[in-house]
This record gives structure tokens, C-alpha cells and sequence, in this order.
């Protein structure tokens, strides 16, 4: 090999090597991505605003999707006010790329459309809330490997509690589900890792 081919040799292999490294994502600290973004299943939900709330809502921006129940004690309202609280420290992201927290109850005899309106009023405009089926509501969770259970003898009128996965599910742009926060939940660790997400959907 002449001097000037070695020389060429190792300019496109640093060239590489340095292409290489301005692609690889930066390491999560807390989330667990999914090797390859997974689309939603059609299902209908029913909104806390009275409007169907279907996967096509899911488009234009990023979601951090949340299943409780508006009367569970402590994990619901504490996750509601981190998530809210992380999704203020993108406030400076374009519109688009902001996330909006969607908390899905998995309790619809209890929590009717203006339940949840109240709920979710609590925790700022960052949170929406929603509800749905059995059918609907299983379509949903079993798409992103939640669980829950509601006892067989529950009565709306009485109090009860629900079984309900504590993960956060990050649903990117497109409405696919790209990777999962599992508990503890702290804001900033979720915040970083939220803009380390959103510039990975941003990668060709």
C-alpha cells in the first residue's frame, strides 16, 4: 500500500469512526427503549372532555401514557405530579415536541367523563384523562404490556381498590409506542431522558 493510499485509508476510516460516534444515541439513565417503536391498535376511548378519544389523538406529539384509577390513594396523584412536573421542563421544546400526559382509568364505573375532568384539573394542563370499555381498555393495555384487574364484585357506589401497573408508557409522535419509565419516578431523571427519546425519534 502506497503512503498516499494508507493515507487515504485512514482518513475514511476517522471519518467513519467519527460519523459513527455524532449517530449513536446518547445512554438512558432511567427509560427502557424499544428496539424498534411499536404502532397502537385502533380502540376508542372516551375523553374527560366528552369527545371519543381514539389512536389517531396520539399523533403530532410525544405522550406519556398512565394507568390508575381516580380514587387510588398515593400512586396515581403522586405519578400524575411528577410527570406533569417533567413535562414543565420541556417547556422551552417547540409545540410538536412537547409531550402531553395521558392518564387512562381502568376503573369506567367509577370514573365517568366528568370525574376525570375534575381529577385531571389537578395536576395542571399538561394532564388529560380519558376512559373506555373492557374491550377497549384491554386492547390498549395488553399493546404496551400493562395490567390491571377490578374486583368482579365491585359496585360503583362502593369503595374499592384497583390492580394497575405503575409504568409510564412513551407513545413518540408517529402514535407508536417507543419505551417504557418503570418505578421509582423522579422528575429530573425523566425529563433527561424524555429529550434523549425525543432527539432519537428525531434519527433517521
Amino acid at each position: 500500500m502506497t503512503r498516499n493510499c494508507r493515507r487515504l485509508y485512514h482518513l475514511l476510516l476517522t471519518g467513519l469512526l467519527v460519523s459513527a460516534c455524532a449517530r449513536a444515541p446518547e445512554p438512558l439513565a432511567v427509560a427502557t427503549a424499544l428496539p424498534t417503536p411499536r404502532p397502537l391498535p385502533a380502540f376508542v376511548l372516551a375523553g374527560a372532555d366528552g369527545r371519543a378519544l381514539t389512536a389517531a389523538q396520539l399523533t403530532g406529539h410525544p405522550t406519556l401514557l398512565f394507568f390508575g384509577f381516580a380514587s387510588c390513594p398515593e400512586i396515581c396523584p403522586t405519578t400524575l405530579t411528577t410527570l406533569a412536573s417533567a413535562v414543565r421542563q420541556l417547556a422551552d421544546l417547540p409545540p410538536a415536541r412537547q409531550p402531553q400526559v395521558l392518564f387512562v382509568s381502568v376503573d369506567p364505573g367509577r370514573d365517568t367523563p366528568a370525574a376525570l375532568k375534575d381529577y385531571a384539573r389537578h395536576f395542571g394542563p399538561q394532564v388529560q384523562a380519558a376512559s373506555g370499555d373492557k374491550e377497549n381498555l384491554d386492547r390498549l393495555t395488553q399493546a404496551v404490556g400493562a395490567h390491571y384487574a377490578v374486583p368482579r364484585d365491585a359496585v360503583p357506589a362502593q369503595n374499592y381498590a384497583v390492580e394497575h401497573s405503575s409504568q409510564v408508557y412513551v407513545i413518540d409522535a408517529n402514535g407508536r409506542f417507543m419505551a417504557v419509565f418503570s418505578p421509582p419516578h423522579a422528575v429530573g431523571p425523566i425529563a433527561a431522558d424524555l429529550r434523549r427519546l425525543l432527539d432519537r425519534g428525531d434519527r433517521p
